[in-house]
């Protein structure tokens, strides 16, 4: 049988079991407890969301096409080469050299008869231009149809 003292202790004839805790210290403990448990649980779910969108960048929004950078890297190393290769041109098997982008970029800029002429040489003037016509194909076209060239 125990007995219970004034210090709120139970006393067996084996001794004293337990004490009953402060209700302070009982608090204290409860309330760093669920604060550690929440900052847990927030730490946990901001590392998984951010996990589960790096995943979805990688695999869906920018997947990586091994094939095609294959071949957009063999496209630019030809850009860069120079050879000859074969073309067939109306059944013939015609020979022609390339040369890398920068030799041809080099040369179209060094020679003034590949260049093109500026927008202004290209454009004649309003006055000198003939007014255009329009073609009439059928006879019976209604004149809705055909507008006059200027008036």
């Amino acid at each position: 049988m125990s007995t219970v003292t004034q210090n709120n202790e139970f006393e067996t004839s084996a001794g004293v079991l337990w004490d009953d805790p402060e209700a302070g210290k009982t608090w204290l403990v409860s309330l760093i407890s669920v604060i550690i448990f929440s900052a847990t649980v927030i730490a946990l779910s901001v590392m998984y969301f951010q996990t589960e969108q790096t995943e979805v960048d990688i695999k869906v929004i920018e997947p990586q096409y091994i094939a095609l950078e294959t071949l957009t890297m063999k496209q630019k190393e030809l850009l860069r080469s120079s050879g000859s290769y074969s073309v067939d041109v109306v059944g013939k098997p015609v020979t022609r050299e390339r040369i890398p982008v920068e030799q041809a970029i080099k040369m179209v800029a060094q020679n003034p008869a590949l260049t093109l002429p500026s927008a202004s040489a290209k454009q004649p003037s309003a006055a000198s231009a003939p007014a255009p016509t329009v073609p009439v194909t059928n006879s019976a076209a209604t004149p809705a149809a055909v507008a006059p060239a200027h008036k």
